[in-house]
């Protein structure tokens, strides 16, 4: 066999230091993304009733805008205030 010079061997080294160091940081963060998770899926939960909250004032709102439009939109309001005077 021929000995000949590897010209990838410094960047072999290199991503080989890299990897180890995405490892090492992998390792610490572990806890870290476990702990966001249990957070997060604690707000998840905490956030149904809010959520609700928001969906009943949205409903109210469409409502009161659709039950406006047709009162004032087809004269029903006016035909009832003209009766209502006379």
């Amino acid at each position: 066999m021929a000995d000949h010079d590897c010209k990838f061997e410094e960047k072999i080294i290199e991503m080989s230091g890299d990897i180890k160091c995405l490892l090492s940081e992998f390792k610490t963060m572990n806890g870290s993304l476990r702990d966001t998770k249990q957070r997060f899926d604690k707000h998840d939960d905490e956030s149904m009733s809010y959520r609700h909250k928001i969906d009943i004032l949205w409903s109210a709102v469409h409502t009161f805008k659709w039950a406006t439009i047709l009162l004032f939109g087809t004269g029903i309001f006016w035909n009832i205030l003209e009766r209502f005077i006379k």
